[in-house]
């Protein structure tokens, strides 16, 4: 069984046009709510991975600069793994020898001699692959980067080599000349404390020797209590060889490099360019977790039956369970509990949402309603009028109400339009 998707950006879950496409986004999300972990494992930077993933809305955690970086989905660090200065002078002086150019990346910028030089790169990376790169495209992003400082054009960067707030976390060097890289490769393989990987035929990335894919990600296995026998990892260049051969469930791009092929369990049919993420990592979903295919909104109401296991009702015995499907994907449950006082009583639908903004959720898509008397759930059981409401402040316009019952036929209903038309929300605040 998959209980979490790490998967690489480049090359890999982005297009040739640096975007997500909507079939590996429905992938994403479908896999998120059914509660399965998806990361993504890149060796950029922190704050170039986050435009393409913002884009698409699409929160989770973030394996950055090949394991430099590590950071939740809601941006906290998680860890960081710096070159040493000593290796950094070393790698870079390497590199100077060769007439190879490079870049130094940091926690906070990237510093580059020529931005004009970089465009370039990453054309003949894109031409690499077979596909034409749209050079205006690229530089308009590279302009972008610039204005929000994410790249940095500097004369000398080794004047930022030992900046204690922005400590250097790795160095790509990028040049056509495939026999220079590899003379590169050759010299810095000396330094055993240092790992030189790839991301494309042009580039080699030099970075601390614990700084790998690999690395983060059985440190995310670890927080997150997953065997890697539950991972699935999906790359297609050398970068990404290190967590690909630490987990049970391997995948290579159809695009990927020979070397990764051989290591891989699974090969997509299709390359980045056709979605060969979502492609193939459903059909690999379907092998291996049959029970997702079970309809989501059986999903929620069969969770809010198990909900209402756990009613406290001494007073009225009407139980009622509730289960809330957030945009994380997650669901959260509740029951309603009573009190002698009468009052303080609540809903089981307050319970599930309060549990979920307590946790830092406050979007949500839609919720599953089931309740009877003594925990006879043959009819339907609508929310309160202060339920309503309080689904009111959290719901989008097409936010849905699910009523079900123990036999689990239900209906569904558009909040807004059916069960709360005239509804007061915090736009009437703001009129």
């Amino acid at each position: 069984m998959i209980k979490l998707i790490a998967s690489d950006m480049d090359g890999t879950l982005l297009d040739n046009e640096h975007r997500i496409s909507q079939e590996n986004v429905d992938l994403i999300k479908y896999a998120q709510e059914n509660n399965i972990i998806f990361i993504v494992a890149t060796g950029r930077a922190y704050y170039e991975a986050l435009p393409s993933l913002n884009e698409k809305n699409i929160d989770c955690d973030v394996i950055s600069f090949n394991g430099g970086i590590v950071y939740d989905k809601y941006g906290t660090l998680i860890s960081i793994t710096p070159i040493v200065l000593k290796d950094l002078y070393y790698t870079t002086s390497v590199l100077k020898s060769l007439d190879i150019n490079f870049q130094l990346y940091t926690k906070n910028t990237i510093y580059t001699n020529n931005i004009e030089t970089d465009i370039q790169g990453y054309a003949d990376l894109i031409r690499a692959t077979g596909q034409t790169p749209n050079i205006e495209y690229l530089r308009k992003v590279a302009d972008e980067k610039l204005k929000a400082g994410h790249v940095t054009e500097v004369d000398d960067i080794e004047l930022f080599f030992n900046k204690k707030d922005n400590p250097p976390i790795k160095v790509i060097g990028i040049s056509n000349d495939l026999e220079k890289l590899k003379k590169a490769k050759e010299l810095l393989a000396d330094n055993a404390n240092i790992t030189v990987t790839s991301s494309g035929p042009n580039n080699i990335e030099i970075m601390d020797k614990n700084a790998t894919k690999g690395h983060a990600l059985k440190q995310i296995s670890e927080i997150y209590n997953i065997p890697l026998d539950n991972i699935l990892a999906i790359g297609d260049n050398l970068n990404d060889e290190p967590m690909l051969k630490l987990v049970k469930y391997s995948v290579a791009m159809e695009n990927a490099v020979p070397e990764l092929k051989k290591i891989s369990r699974y090969i997509t049919d299709k390359p980045n360019s056709e979605s060969g993420v979502a492609d193939t990592v459903t059909k690999i979903l379907q092998e291996e977790n049959p029970h997702l295919h079970k309809d989501i909104n059986t999903k929620l109401i069969e969770a809010a039956i198990e909900a209402t296991n756990f009613a406290y009702v001494p007073y009225s015995n009407f139980k009622v369970g509730a289960a809330i499907l957030a945009d994380n994907g997650k669901i959260y449950t509740g029951c309603n509990i009573e009190n002698a006082s009468y009052s303080p009583t609540n809903c089981a639908e307050r319970t599930a949402i309060f549990k979920a903004v307590s946790e830092g959720v406050t979007k949500f898509k839609k919720i599953a309603v089931v309740g009877g008397p003594n925990g006879n759930l043959e009819n339907y059981c609508p929310p309160c009028g202060v339920c309503r409401q309080v689904i009111a402040e959290f719901a989008d316009n097409d936010f849905e109400l699910i009523l079900g019952t123990a036999n689990n036929s239900y209906e569904v209903y558009n909040f807004f339009e059916e069960v709360l038309p005239l509804s007061f929300t915090a736009k009437e605040l703001n009129k």
